[in-house]
């Protein structure tokens, strides 16, 4: 994952949030932690949830991307 800050300092009230090249959105800055902002619709099931920490974040998308990859088929 990666983060892009807006601004480029830490204090910037958002945060560009990228998973495997893909921006999934951006993470506004609150008095408690984050609050996610989906711009990929593989990530709209978490667009407006609140996460104390990025890494938080990071979990919950990589948890998206994986349910949206194609099922491995059981061989006989």
């Amino acid at each position: 994952m990666s983060y892009a800050i807006a601004g480029g300092s830490a204090a910037a009230p958002a945060i560009t949030i990228e998973i495997d090249d893909i921006t999934a959105g951006i993470a506004i800055r609150e008095r408690a932690g984050f609050t996610f902002i989906a711009s990929d619709s593989r990530f709209r099931l978490l667009d407006g949830s609140r996460f104390r920490r990025l890494q938080q974040i990071e979990a919950a998308a990589r948890r998206m991307i994986a349910a949206h990859l194609p099922g491995r088929r059981a061989r006989f």
